[in-house]
Protein backbone atom coordinates (compact mmCIF):
# COMPACT_ATOMS: atom_id res chain seq x y z
CA UNK A 1 0.00 0.00 0.00
CA UNK A 2 1.70 3.33 -0.94
CA UNK A 3 2.16 6.16 1.44
CA UNK A 4 0.46 9.41 1.64
CA UNK A 5 2.40 12.09 0.26
CA UNK A 6 2.85 14.93 2.55
CA UNK A 7 1.21 18.35 2.24
CA UNK A 8 3.23 20.44 0.07
CA UNK A 9 3.48 23.61 3.19
CA UNK A 10 4.18 20.45 5.55
CA UNK A 11 7.11 19.29 3.40
CA UNK A 12 8.18 23.06 3.39
CA UNK A 13 8.18 23.33 6.91
CA UNK A 14 10.04 20.24 7.66
CA UNK A 15 12.92 21.61 4.80
CA UNK A 16 13.04 24.83 6.71
CA UNK A 17 13.70 23.49 10.21
CA UNK A 18 16.52 21.16 8.73
CA UNK A 19 18.33 24.34 7.25
CA UNK A 20 18.04 26.37 10.55
CA UNK A 21 19.52 23.33 12.64
CA UNK A 22 22.52 23.14 10.38
CA UNK A 23 22.69 26.45 10.38
CA UNK A 24 22.82 26.67 13.79
CA UNK A 25 25.46 23.41 13.64
CA UNK A 26 27.54 25.20 11.59
CA UNK A 27 27.93 28.56 13.99
CA UNK A 28 28.37 26.82 16.94
CA UNK A 29 31.43 24.55 15.32
CA UNK A 30 33.10 27.61 14.25
CA UNK A 31 32.45 29.72 17.21
CA UNK A 32 34.37 26.98 19.34
CA UNK A 33 38.29 27.60 19.38
CA UNK A 34 40.46 24.19 18.16
CA UNK A 35 42.51 23.00 20.71
CA UNK A 36 45.99 24.24 21.21
CA UNK A 37 48.93 22.53 20.19
CA UNK A 38 50.62 20.60 22.29
CA UNK A 39 54.52 22.53 23.03
CA UNK A 40 57.41 20.64 21.65
CA UNK A 41 60.45 20.42 23.54
CA UNK A 42 62.39 19.97 20.76
CA UNK A 43 61.69 23.06 19.17
CA UNK A 44 64.57 25.07 19.15
CA UNK A 45 64.95 27.96 21.95
CA UNK A 46 65.52 31.53 21.17
CA UNK A 47 67.27 33.69 23.88
CA UNK A 48 68.12 37.86 23.34
CA UNK A 49 71.49 39.00 23.33
CA UNK A 50 73.13 41.51 25.43
CA UNK A 51 73.13 43.63 22.09
CA UNK A 52 69.45 42.97 21.80
CA UNK A 53 69.93 40.65 18.63
CA UNK A 54 67.11 37.27 19.18
CA UNK A 55 69.25 34.29 18.80
CA UNK A 56 68.27 30.59 17.52
CA UNK A 57 69.77 27.69 19.28
CA UNK A 58 68.72 23.61 18.36
CA UNK A 59 69.57 22.87 22.10
CA UNK A 60 70.60 23.62 25.54
CA UNK A 61 72.61 21.36 27.22
CA UNK A 62 73.66 22.84 30.80
CA UNK A 63 74.12 26.06 33.01
CA UNK A 64 78.09 25.93 34.06
CA UNK A 65 79.51 29.19 35.98
CA UNK A 66 81.09 30.63 33.14
CA UNK A 67 78.28 30.42 30.50
CA UNK A 68 75.44 28.48 28.95
CA UNK A 69 76.18 25.22 26.58
CA UNK A 70 74.46 25.52 23.78
CA UNK A 71 74.10 24.22 20.46
CA UNK A 72 73.98 25.87 17.46
CA UNK A 73 72.47 23.14 14.70
CA UNK A 74 72.17 19.90 15.47
CA UNK A 75 75.33 18.62 13.20
CA UNK A 76 77.72 21.64 15.16
CA UNK A 77 79.73 20.82 18.13
CA UNK A 78 78.60 22.09 21.46
CA UNK A 79 80.04 25.31 22.56
CA UNK A 80 80.14 27.80 25.69
CA UNK A 81 78.06 31.16 24.98
CA UNK A 82 79.26 33.34 28.61
CA UNK A 83 76.43 34.89 30.74
CA UNK A 84 77.81 38.42 29.64
CA UNK A 85 76.92 37.97 26.19
CA UNK A 86 73.33 37.11 27.14
CA UNK A 87 70.40 39.64 28.06
CA UNK A 88 70.00 38.41 32.05
CA UNK A 89 67.24 41.09 32.55
CA UNK A 90 65.03 39.54 30.03
CA UNK A 91 66.59 36.20 30.96
CA UNK A 92 64.76 36.72 34.06
CA UNK A 93 61.48 36.82 32.51
CA UNK A 94 61.35 34.96 29.12
CA UNK A 95 63.18 31.80 30.51
CA UNK A 96 62.82 31.60 34.72
CA UNK A 97 64.27 28.15 34.46
CA UNK A 98 67.56 29.11 32.53
CA UNK A 99 67.58 31.85 35.34
CA UNK A 100 67.76 29.59 38.36
CA UNK A 101 69.86 27.00 37.04
CA UNK A 102 72.44 30.14 36.28
CA UNK A 103 72.01 30.85 39.67
CA UNK A 104 72.30 27.19 41.11
CA UNK A 105 75.76 26.86 38.64
CA UNK A 106 77.54 30.23 40.13
CA UNK A 107 75.76 29.42 43.64
CA UNK A 108 77.60 25.61 43.71
CA UNK A 109 80.30 26.22 41.14
CA UNK A 110 78.79 22.92 39.01
CA UNK A 111 77.23 22.55 36.30
CA UNK A 112 73.36 22.24 35.57
CA UNK A 113 71.43 20.29 33.88
CA UNK A 114 68.94 21.98 31.13
CA UNK A 115 68.07 19.68 28.70
CA UNK A 116 66.06 22.19 26.24
CA UNK A 117 65.61 21.55 22.47
CA UNK A 118 67.17 18.92 20.95
CA UNK A 119 68.20 17.85 24.69
CA UNK A 120 64.87 17.78 25.68
CA UNK A 121 64.44 14.89 27.38
CA UNK A 122 68.33 13.43 27.69
CA UNK A 123 69.86 12.77 30.68
CA UNK A 124 73.60 14.45 31.97
CA UNK A 125 76.17 11.35 32.87
CA UNK A 126 75.59 12.40 36.58
CA UNK A 127 71.65 12.18 36.33
CA UNK A 128 72.06 8.62 34.64
CA UNK A 129 74.41 7.51 37.59
CA UNK A 130 71.70 8.48 39.96
CA UNK A 131 69.43 6.54 37.64
CA UNK A 132 71.98 3.91 38.00
CA UNK A 133 71.93 3.48 41.61
CA UNK A 134 68.75 4.19 42.04
CA UNK A 135 67.65 1.29 39.88
CA UNK A 136 70.11 -1.02 41.92
CA UNK A 137 69.37 -0.01 45.18
CA UNK A 138 65.30 -0.42 44.95
CA UNK A 139 64.17 -3.39 47.21
CA UNK A 140 62.43 -6.25 45.26
CA UNK A 141 60.29 -8.90 46.98
CA UNK A 142 61.96 -12.09 45.63
CA UNK A 143 60.59 -15.62 45.71
CA UNK A 144 62.64 -18.29 47.39
CA UNK A 145 62.98 -22.34 46.21
CA UNK A 146 61.82 -23.92 49.10
CA UNK A 147 64.57 -26.20 50.61
CA UNK A 148 63.75 -28.35 53.30
CA UNK A 149 66.97 -29.65 55.53
CA UNK A 150 66.40 -32.41 58.06
CA UNK A 151 69.30 -31.98 61.43
CA UNK A 152 69.71 -35.47 63.44
CA UNK A 153 71.00 -35.27 66.57
CA UNK A 154 72.91 -38.54 68.20
CA UNK A 155 73.59 -38.69 71.77
CA UNK A 156 75.51 -41.62 73.51
CA UNK A 157 75.82 -41.45 77.49
CA UNK A 158 77.66 -44.18 78.95
CA UNK A 159 77.30 -45.62 83.32
CA UNK A 160 79.18 -47.48 84.94
CA UNK A 161 77.37 -49.73 87.47
CA UNK A 162 79.96 -51.40 90.27
CA UNK A 163 79.20 -54.59 91.38
CA UNK A 164 76.49 -54.94 94.28
CA UNK A 165 76.88 -56.70 97.48
CA UNK A 166 75.31 -60.14 98.36
CA UNK A 167 72.57 -60.41 100.73
CA UNK A 168 72.81 -64.03 101.97
CA UNK A 169 69.99 -65.12 105.17
CA UNK A 170 69.82 -61.43 106.30
CA UNK A 171 73.78 -61.54 106.04
CA UNK A 172 75.36 -58.42 103.35
CA UNK A 173 78.99 -59.47 102.23
CA UNK A 174 80.70 -57.29 100.34
CA UNK A 175 81.24 -58.76 96.36
CA UNK A 176 84.57 -60.34 95.47
CA UNK A 177 87.47 -58.70 94.15
CA UNK A 178 87.25 -59.83 90.98
CA UNK A 179 83.35 -59.03 90.62
CA UNK A 180 82.99 -57.62 87.17
CA UNK A 181 81.97 -53.94 86.51
CA UNK A 182 78.75 -53.07 84.33
CA UNK A 183 78.06 -50.84 81.66
CA UNK A 184 75.22 -49.13 80.74
CA UNK A 185 74.89 -47.12 77.60
CA UNK A 186 71.97 -44.55 76.22
CA UNK A 187 71.73 -43.58 72.70
CA UNK A 188 69.15 -40.65 72.11
CA UNK A 189 68.11 -39.07 68.33
CA UNK A 190 66.36 -35.75 67.98
CA UNK A 191 65.71 -35.53 64.54
CA UNK A 192 64.44 -31.49 63.45
CA UNK A 193 63.27 -30.32 60.05
CA UNK A 194 63.81 -26.73 58.85
CA UNK A 195 62.72 -25.13 55.80
CA UNK A 196 63.68 -21.95 53.98
CA UNK A 197 60.76 -18.63 53.89
CA UNK A 198 58.78 -18.43 50.71
CA UNK A 199 59.88 -14.92 50.42
CA UNK A 200 61.93 -12.04 51.52
CA UNK A 201 63.67 -8.64 50.22
CA UNK A 202 66.78 -7.42 48.66
CA UNK A 203 68.19 -5.13 46.25
CA UNK A 204 69.59 -5.78 42.82
CA UNK A 205 73.17 -4.58 44.29
CA UNK A 206 73.25 -7.04 46.87
CA UNK A 207 72.56 -9.93 44.87
CA UNK A 208 74.99 -8.82 42.10
CA UNK A 209 77.69 -8.28 44.93
CA UNK A 210 77.50 -11.84 46.11
CA UNK A 211 77.32 -12.92 42.66
CA UNK A 212 80.32 -11.00 42.21
CA UNK A 213 82.68 -12.29 44.67
CA UNK A 214 85.19 -14.89 44.51
CA UNK A 215 86.26 -15.98 47.73
CA UNK A 216 84.33 -15.76 50.82
CA UNK A 217 81.58 -17.98 50.22
CA UNK A 218 80.85 -21.40 50.36
CA UNK A 219 80.11 -23.66 46.92
CA UNK A 220 76.47 -24.58 47.82
CA UNK A 221 75.58 -20.79 48.86
CA UNK A 222 76.66 -19.90 45.46
CA UNK A 223 74.61 -22.48 44.31
CA UNK A 224 71.76 -21.58 46.47
CA UNK A 225 72.03 -18.18 45.53
CA UNK A 226 72.02 -18.65 41.49
CA UNK A 227 69.11 -21.04 41.58
CA UNK A 228 67.45 -18.06 43.55
CA UNK A 229 68.27 -15.67 40.39
CA UNK A 230 67.14 -18.62 38.09
CA UNK A 231 63.78 -18.78 40.08
CA UNK A 232 63.19 -14.98 39.72
CA UNK A 233 63.81 -13.74 36.21
CA UNK A 234 62.63 -10.60 36.22
CA UNK A 235 65.46 -9.70 38.89
CA UNK A 236 67.76 -9.79 35.74
CA UNK A 237 65.45 -8.34 33.52
CA UNK A 238 65.06 -5.34 35.96
CA UNK A 239 68.76 -4.41 35.90
CA UNK A 240 69.24 -4.95 32.07
CA UNK A 241 65.85 -3.29 30.46
CA UNK A 242 66.96 -0.66 33.34
CA UNK A 243 70.58 0.03 31.46
CA UNK A 244 69.03 -0.04 27.89
CA UNK A 245 66.46 2.62 29.07
CA UNK A 246 69.29 4.92 30.57
CA UNK A 247 71.53 4.50 27.75
CA UNK A 248 68.90 5.59 25.27
CA UNK A 249 68.28 8.93 27.40
CA UNK A 250 71.96 9.73 27.47
CA UNK A 251 73.08 12.19 24.54
CA UNK A 252 74.63 11.20 21.63
CA UNK A 253 78.38 9.69 21.94
CA UNK A 254 80.33 13.23 20.07
CA UNK A 255 78.45 15.26 23.36
CA UNK A 256 79.51 13.73 26.14
CA UNK A 257 82.21 14.64 28.09
CA UNK A 258 85.93 13.06 27.51
CA UNK A 259 85.96 10.93 30.26
CA UNK A 260 87.52 7.28 30.12
CA UNK A 261 84.77 5.87 32.90
CA UNK A 262 81.27 7.48 30.93
CA UNK A 263 82.71 6.70 27.53
CA UNK A 264 83.63 2.77 28.83
CA UNK A 265 80.26 2.48 30.28
CA UNK A 266 78.46 3.99 27.16
CA UNK A 267 80.13 1.28 24.97
CA UNK A 268 79.89 -1.58 27.48
CA UNK A 269 76.17 -0.99 28.41
CA UNK A 270 75.06 -3.74 25.69
CA UNK A 271 77.43 -6.23 27.13
CA UNK A 272 76.13 -5.67 30.34
CA UNK A 273 72.83 -6.23 29.24
CA UNK A 274 73.63 -9.59 27.23
CA UNK A 275 75.57 -11.12 30.32
CA UNK A 276 72.86 -10.76 32.76
CA UNK A 277 69.64 -11.76 30.88
CA UNK A 278 72.29 -14.72 29.62
CA UNK A 279 72.17 -15.59 33.35
CA UNK A 280 68.45 -16.93 33.29
CA UNK A 281 69.23 -19.39 31.21
CA UNK A 282 73.25 -20.66 32.07
CA UNK A 283 73.89 -24.00 34.10
CA UNK A 284 76.44 -22.07 36.60
CA UNK A 285 78.04 -18.30 36.81
CA UNK A 286 81.64 -18.71 36.15
CA UNK A 287 84.63 -16.14 36.67
CA UNK A 288 84.30 -14.27 33.31
CA UNK A 289 80.31 -13.41 34.68
CA UNK A 290 81.71 -12.10 38.16
CA UNK A 291 84.17 -9.86 36.21
CA UNK A 292 81.21 -8.88 34.07
CA UNK A 293 79.18 -7.94 36.92
CA UNK A 294 82.04 -6.54 39.07
CA UNK A 295 83.20 -4.25 36.19
CA UNK A 296 79.27 -2.89 36.18
CA UNK A 297 79.61 -2.23 39.69
CA UNK A 298 82.23 -0.17 39.38
CA UNK A 299 81.46 1.67 36.47
CA UNK A 300 78.05 2.33 38.24
CA UNK A 301 79.73 4.13 41.45
CA UNK A 302 82.78 6.02 39.72
CA UNK A 303 82.85 10.14 40.30
CA UNK A 304 82.21 10.50 36.51
CA UNK A 305 78.93 9.21 37.12
CA UNK A 306 78.48 11.23 40.45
Amino acid sequence: MPLPSLHPLRRLGLLLLASLSLACSIAAYSQTPPPAPAPDRAAPVRLTGSNGREVEFAGIWEARPEGLVVLTTAEDQPITVAWEKLDLERLKTTQPALEAARQRARFLRSPQPVNLGLFAGLLTPAQAGTELRHLLDTALVLKVPVRYRTTTTSTNTTTLIPPRPIIYNGLVLPPPPDAPTFVAQTNKTVSETRFSPDEFATTPRRTLEVLARTDGIAAQDRRDLFDLVKTNPDLLETVAGGLERILASLPPRHLLPKDPTVITFVLRVPEFASGLRALGSAITINYADQVLIRDLLRLVDGEALR
